[in-house]
């Protein structure tokens, strides 16, 4: 038995630095068209419109050795390293140059949000960067959205105004991610110019399991939407969940109850023709 496990060890250890290895090459090359990096997308669903216009870019490593990893084997390590801001950058570059693409079909569609960390923002070029990517792919800046995860530190704060404020000027949107799954700042978030708010799975599974729940929540959403905040519901799995959440004002759903994370590319399926 600890042959097996030693084994076992010996594989994973393998594998995680053949993963790093290949995140360092990643990096170093700094390829925007890098096949390792590829784009998923979810597609979301807006209630107004009555369709699928907007949707999410998600990152998905494809290696030659053992071909496709998930975001929860990599991010990690990515993020430790530096890399992280290298990998998202292609995955802006590939999403743009996706969203041109679907354009030049004509097809509908309203903006793609892509993922960034906070830490990414602390560079001094983080808007120069994108906006060369953006530029550089033709696409409308309002086509593009940027999807950010909540700070506490007085830092970030002003960084993130700050950053957050310059690429408005242009068009891009601006998520505020995950909310409610940490300490939020109501007065923070107040003062952050974002423009939808992601309510997380768990709020849905709160409301779901209470009446308490479910006023406390639909009072949050009312607020933000009081506040021209639109506000989107994550991780919506059923018919009961798309009702309650639609009573507890929702503006976009999205969730499996719609599609799974797909290739970029089949999103075309989603999105209708211009009139």
């Amino acid at each position: 038995m600890k042959d097996i496990t030693e084994e076992k060890d010996t594989v994973a250890e393998k594998r995680i630095q053949y993963i790093l290895s290949e995140l360092k090459d990643i990096h170093e090359k700094a390829d925007l068209n890098d096949e390792r990096i590829i784009v998923f997308c979810q597609p979301v669903y807006n209630i107004a419109e009555e369709c699928f216009d907007t949707a999410e870019a998600l990152m998905r490593l494809k290696l030659e050795k053992i071909g496709m990893v998930f975001p929860d084997q990599f991010i990690p390590m990515a993020e430790e390293h530096d890399y992280i801001h290298t990998m998202s950058r292609i995955i802006l570059h590939k999403t743009c140059v996706q969203i041109r693409k679907f354009l030049d079909a004509g097809l509908v569609v309203k903006r793609i949000s892509v993922n960034f960390s906070i830490a990414e923002l602390h560079d001094e070029n983080f808007c120069k960067e994108v906006e060369e990517i953006i530029e550089e792919t033709g696409t409308p800046y309002e086509k593009v959205a940027f999807e950010l995860t909540e700070t506490q530190d007085e830092g970030d704060f002003l960084m993130l105004k700050s950053r957050i404020e310059s690429l408005q000027e242009h068009g891009i949107k601006f998520y505020l991610d995950d909310f409610g799954t940490g300490y939020s700042n109501f007065l923070r978030i107040m003062e952050l110019p974002f423009d939808i708010i992601k309510f997380d799975r768990s709020l849905v599974i709160a409301a779901m399991n209470s009446v308490k729940s479910e006023t406390i929540v639909s009072y949050l959403a009312h607020m933000f939407s009081d506040m021209q905040y639109s506000v989107l519901y994550e991780g919506i799995e059923t018919e009961e969940d798309e009702k309650k959440c639609i009573r507890m004002c929702a503006r976009y759903l999205q969730g499996y109850k719609y599609s799974k994370p797909i290739p970029i590319e089949q999103l075309s399926e989603y999105l209708k023709k211009s009139a």
